[in-house]
């Protein structure tokens, strides 16, 4: 299996930071592999963290090493920020168009990380061995003229941005939770849990009766992700109001 296959090299690279005591890095890896390599048992003989580049990242690399052996971890993450030409004629563009023309370069996904879109203009959070090579090749998304730049990784603009939201639910179970939260009925939330696309702090959950605490992530694939926040208070009716951040 696939799976199986990125688990192994992920422990590889493990073990050759145990062999040299030199930081591995991985390339991005999604939600549902990080969680494969969570959920195996070797993983935890091996010091390790999950980078993405910002902190609200789903798609991250592994930095397989410590700092008391490996001293300070430099990752090869680098953010791209891709903005029009000419705002006159800048067109809508959605998060598909930037990895769509990302990927017509011939460049892997998993070179690539987040994509974040805010006013006419995308960050590409990349690996440093594409970052050049997207500066000078991007210059179209769709039918926008674009110019590609390398940025700071600190600029105000990357920092999350959230919407409240508050939910009336029957109880903390995540199926309750994210019923409210996409807005879904009952057997289409069940849906979600076995196709695997409910995550709770980046690893897969299955189990529907699981209970949120504060300061939670959850994340539902193609509804977003949100901080959950806790109970407000309880109804007569013992329901209860729960608070949330989503992010934008």
């Amino acid at each position: 299996m696939e799976s199986e296959i990125t688990v192994r090299h992920l422990l590889d690279l493990c073990r050759k930071n145990d062999r040299t005591g030199l930081w591995q890095y991985s390339g991005f890896l999604t939600p549902a592999e990080q969680d494969d390599f969570l959920r195996c048992p070797e993983a935890a003989h091996f010091p390790f963290r999950m980078i993405g580049g910002y902190e609200a990242a789903e798609r991250r690399i592994l930095a397989a090493g410590n700092e008391s052996v490996s001293g300070e971890p430099d990752p090869p993450i680098r953010v791209v920020e891709i903005r029009p030409k000419s705002e006159k004629y800048a067109e809508e563009l959605t998060h598909r168009d930037y990895l769509g023309a990302i990927l017509g370069l011939g460049i892997e996904r998993s070179l690539t990380g987040d994509i974040l879109t805010r006013d006419h203009r995308a960050w590409v959070f990349c690996l440093a061995s594409v970052a050049e090579m997207l500066i000078s090749s991007l210059t179209q998304v769709r039918r926008t003229t674009v110019v590609a730049e390398t940025v700071s990784p600190d600029l105000p603009e990357l920092a999350p941005r959230f919407m409240p939201l508050r939910l009336n639910i029957a109880s903390e179970r995540l199926d309750a939770v994210c019923a409210a939260f996409t807005g879904l009925s009952r057997g289409q939330t069940e849906k979600l849990f076995s196709a695997e696309k409910v995550f709770v702090n980046g690893r897969t959950i299955t189990d529907k009766s699981a209970r949120l605490k504060a300061g939670d992530i959850l994340s539902v694939r193609g509804f977003g992700k949100a901080v959950y926040d806790g109970i407000e208070h309880e109804t007569r009716k013992n329901r209860l109001w729960v608070v949330l951040r989503k992010y934008t």
